[in-house]
């Protein structure tokens, strides 16, 4: 079977044993972003919005730490 899709391999198939780490589609700033939980920090992983004008917003940069999330 072959997969199409944007989403990222770890989120498709997720490691045994990696509890603490967790990933999430969620919308910031009206922005869909994939963000991943590591303890207290939330960072951005990957934005997945459609639209090209998200990929040019400073404030959802990937590698961002999301404060007060």
């Amino acid at each position: 079977m072959i997969w199409y899709t944007m989403q990222p391999y770890e989120l498709m198939f997720p490691e045994a044993g990696n509890e603490e780490t967790t990933q999430n589609v969620i919308l910031y700033n009206n922005v869909p972003v994939l963000v991943e939980r590591i303890g207290d920090e939330t960072r951005i992983v990957q934005v997945m919005s459609t639209d090209p004008s998200h990929f040019l917003l400073e404030e959802c940069q990937p590698g961002m730490v999301l404060r007060n999330f």
